[in-house]
């Protein structure tokens, strides 16, 4: 039923686009890739994979109606190409109609959507990829109003309601509700902007439940960035959370784990502490400095450029304590780019780090790479090596050496060759549509 619900879908929105819509996007991507290794001693590995992508977008009405659904396989496929699948290989991973407009005539603009929800209210407020309907953007003066109706999920059915206050410029306050069968969260914002240079911001988020009466948990954080003078900035705050917040409609961890949010899902040393941070740039120098009461964790250190050659170092300590401060690990470099020839520059580098605890070891590492353009054959040719080592004896050293090339055919060539991983061979190609 649910293939022919897809399917059904998909015609009507390439039936409705020659006849209402003013723009048709149909795009994808297919990709496949193959990695060969071989290790001393080993058998030879080989790795083929491919993954597909399909996407389709329609608009009409000056882009005030829109319609997307979004396609792709299950897991990713073995096959050199996506190939032998069936509709069950595939996942349909959003799908979605949404309209700008009002509900009556002379009402106020709103942006309703039906299908893949994607709710950000806040960084504690936050639902994405379930089915359902929201209305956002409803905007009364002084007052903004946003709603939501998710389907049953594993947390049942989900009702939200975001509401933003306008009464003070430099003053932003809003709230927000979620309710699913388990918790009724509770979540609160504010930031401020009271004198030239300074913003304060506050979130607050609780969730009730049945059984919780009025010990409820929660997390809250209050934070002030203060710009001291020009290139130099501070910031202090302080974050707290209970040991039995759950990080449900808490915003997915991003990649680089720097996000204002990521802190809830990343292990802690505490439940509760402060924060403070100091950066900088003077005459050609940048320098930082931070330390997190909740992780135990600070760190400082320090970059410049001079005569072409880029420095850098930075320090990681542990402060379980003011009484027990350890170095967690010290990290130096230096790196310039040298022109041997018109069409050849090597950029070389050189990297020290000192890790603390048990291991206290400092590890050594030489590199250099460039991209060839003397050789018409392979303009564009990438070629690195790297040498490592954390004693004077052989048996520590590490090597690498590698090479990446995109053939004018369109396929992506590498191959890299490591003391330990052994030689690996690398081939692929990405086709967008």
């Amino acid at each position: 039923m649910r293939k022919t619900i897809v399917l059904s879908l998909i015609i009507a929105l390439v039936a409705m686009a020659p006849v209402s819509a003013a723009g048709l996007d149909f795009g994808g991507s297919i990709e496949t890739s193959i990695e060969v290794n071989k290790q001393e001693g080993k058998d030879v590995e080989v790795t083929p994979g491919s993954e597909l992508s399909l996407n389709l977008g329609v608009s009409a009405a000056q882009d005030r109606i829109r319609a997307g659904v979004e396609f792709g396989l299950k897991e990713k496929n073995e096959d050199l190409v996506p190939s032998g699948i069936t509709l069950g290989d595939i996942a349909l991973k959003q799908a979605f109609i949404e309209a700008d407009g009002p509900f009556w005539h002379g009402g106020p603009e709103a942006t309703t959507r039906f299908g893949t929800l994607d709710i950000g209210y806040s960084p504690y407020a936050a639902l994405a990829d379930q089915s359902g309907i929201s209305i956002s953007g409803i905007d009364l003066d002084v007052l903004g109003l946003s709603g939501f109706y998710a389907l049953a999920g594993e947390r049942g059915h989900v009702v939200g309601l975001r509401s933003d206050l306008y009464l003070l410029d430099d003053v932003a306050l809003g709230a927000s509700l979620i309710n699913d069968r388990e918790i009724l969260r509770v979540q609160v914002d504010a930031a401020a902007a009271p004198i030239e240079g300074l913003l304060v911001a506050g979130n607050l988020a609780v969730d009730h439940t049945d059984d919780s009466g009025l010990k409820m948990d929660n997390l809250w954080t209050l934070r002030a960035d203060y710009e001291l003078a020009e290139n130099t900035n501070v910031v202090a705050g302080y974050k707290h959370i209970t040991a039995g917040f759950t990080p449900h409609y808490v915003a997915e961890k991003t990649k680089e784990e720097t996000a204002e949010h990521d802190w809830v899902h990343l292990a802690r040393e505490k439940d509760s502490g402060l924060f403070v941070g100091f950066e900088t740039e003077q005459q050609g120098i940048s320098m930082n400095a931070a330390y997190d009461q909740m992780f135990a964790e600070a760190s400082i250190g320090a970059g410049t450029e001079y005569e072409g050659f880029k420095f850098n170092v930075e320090t990681v300590l542990a402060v379980p304590a003011v009484s027990s401060i350890a170095t967690k690990t010290t990290t130096f470099g230096v790196g310039r780019e040298f022109d041997i020839m018109e069409g050849l520059a090597i950029d070389a580098s050189y990297e020290g780090k000192w890790t603390g605890g048990d291991e206290r070891t400092l590890m050594h590492t030489l590199g250099a790479k460039t991209t060839l353009g003397i050789v018409p054959a392979v303009d564009g040719l990438e070629l690195s090596a790297e040498v490592s080592t954390s004693k004077l004896d052989l048996d520590s050293v590490g090597y690498k050496v590698g090479a990446k090339f995109a053939a004018p055919n369109g396929v992506n060539l590498g191959i890299e060759h490591a003391r330990h991983a052994g030689t690996t061979f690398n081939a692929g190609m990405k086709v967008e549509f």
